[in-house]
């Protein structure tokens, strides 16, 4: 019987819901935005990876055209590579302008990328645009509260709750039947979101494995405005009026969302430091010229290598060698480079990792700290994403110097002049790929967060049932 009486609940809640005009224009005002946003969206990712493509094959064409230079010269001269941005970054942008886009290989260099989307512009342009993400984070668990903090306090304050008790209608069952009509609300509302979203991974190109993505990502929103929706229930079960739960209410969202995520990264920094770009070349650089240790100098080594090189052929005299000891100093010497630059890059990003882990650690007060994350691996905008395409870019820009080296090694005996070769014949089969993380490596990557999200929303549950409890004295 008391089952029963929950989707009677739910249906006069949603009802008061809908004849409220100014919560409908509200409603129907931000569903129409998201889908601006993402269609918006869907053409800004369609022009700009059209730009990204001609980019591309201006950059081929022009290290294509370069004629005969020297392989080493070439080297120097280097290549651009830039990187494709996911479908979902329609959805969720994340770190995408915090990271650039562009990246220059060269030789003895890893450069970082180049071309970030806070670069340039006015002040406010850095705050980037109004994305769907952002609407899901910020404005729904907005509209939330103004729509359920007077679902009990109101009435209390109207003496309608304590003729509900009266009837014989358990708390419980209130709490339910109100969870269920604000939960109506949020379901349209991520119905509406999955289908934007859809529509934009269409006209963007995404496939099938983009919208199972967008799926796992709207689970992760499903839960954190679940436990908004309970949150904000519980607040107006405990509190006697309604003006109470709507300021603790706001209180607790400004905090969640606005002051949290923006706490976080600074407090984060401050307990796992990481180096600044000068201080982190100043180290490589450091390193390259001494060594690890700092007592094994360039000239140590180059003379070192000159030895082997001659004990290796037979020979007593660099003149006698039947290849050139300079490419295999160059060789040598990008070969060491790399794996320095390798090493630091690795510990710096582990860094941001750990730095990572704390700022989730403040999910304690905010959800916003285990749903970016997940949205952003899923959106492949994360920290994780760019350092593979980094990683990706190294590797190409390392097998393209050593091609060239190898060029200079075997480079012809006794021709006079300085070396000429034919770079683009030499580097015809060098083909930059950067295939992205797999669904399922960013699902293992952050299963964390999606566990953190359903324990808030659990815990948000039991804080509205709780708070049911306390309405039986109403009725006393």
């Amino acid at each position: 019987m008391a089952g029963a009486l929950v989707p009677i609940i739910a249906g006069q809640q949603w009802r008061l819901l809908v004849r409220d005009r100014r919560l409908t224009l509200l409603a129907v005002a931000l569903v129409l935005v998201l889908c601006t946003a993402s269609l918006t969206g869907a053409a800004l990712h369609g022009t700009q990876e059209a730009e990204r493509r001609g980019a591309q094959a201006e950059e081929a064409h022009v290290w294509e055209s370069q004629g005969p230079a020297n392989p080493h010269g070439a080297a120097h001269f280097g290549r651009y590579v830039f990187k494709p941005a996911s479908p979902l970054a329609i959805v969720d942008p994340g770190l995408l302008p915090q990271l650039g886009s562009a990246l220059k290989l060269e030789a003895h260099a890893n450069n970082p990328a180049r071309n970030r989307g806070i670069d340039g512009g006015t002040a406010l342009d850095r705050f980037g645009g109004l994305s769907p993400a952002a609407m899901l984070q910020a404005l729904v668990p907005l509209l939330i509260i103004l729509s359920g903090f007077a679902a009990f306090a109101g009435e209390r304050s109207r003496g309608l709750l304590r003729q509900e008790l009266a009837g014989g209608v358990a708390p419980r069952v209130l709490m339910a039947g109100r969870m269920a009509g604000l939960g109506i609300m949020v379901a349209l509302l991520l119905a509406a979101s999955v289908l934007a979203g859809a529509v934009a991974l269409f006209l963007a190109g995404g496939g099938a494995t983009a919208l199972v993505a967008l799926l796992w990502m709207m689970l992760a929103y499903g839960l954190y405005l679940f436990g908004f929706t309970a949150l904000t229930l519980a607040a107006s079960a405990a509190f006697a009026s309604a003006r109470s739960a709507l300021v603790v209410l706001l209180a607790f969202w400004a905090m969640a969302t606005l002051f949290v995520p923006r706490i976080a990264p600074s407090v984060a920094e401050a307990l796992v430091p990481t180096l600044s770009a000068p201080a982190f070349e100043a180290a490589v650089t450091q390193e390259v010229r001494e060594g690890p240790s700092g007592h094994d100098p360039q000239d140590a080594r180059l003379e070192r290598l000159r030895q082997e090189t001659m004990r290796r052929y037979g020979v007593t005299k660099l003149e006698e060698l039947p290849i050139d000891f300079n490419g295999v100093a160059l060789f040598e010497g990008e070969r060491l480079s790399s794996t320095i630059y390798r090493r630091h890059f690795a510990a710096l990003y582990d860094g941001y990792d750990r730095q990572a882990a704390v700022q989730r650690s403040f999910a304690l007060l905010s959800p916003l700290q285990a749903l970016r994350p997940w949205s952003a691996a899923l959106a492949r905008t994360d920290q994780h994403a760019h350092r593979r395409f980094l990683e990706q870019a190294d590797a190409f820009r390392y097998g393209l110097v050593q091609q060239l080296n190898r060029a200079v090694i075997h480079r012809p005996k006794g021709a006079e002049g300085p070396y000429l070769a034919d770079v683009a014949a030499i580097t015809r089969d060098a083909r930059f790929a950067a295939p992205p993380p797999s669904l399922r490596e960013s699902l293992a990557r952050h299963w964390i967060d999606l566990a953190i999200l359903a324990a808030w929303a659990a815990l948000a549950t039991l804080l509205a049932f709780a708070a049911a409890r306390r309405l039986g004295r109403v009725a006393a």
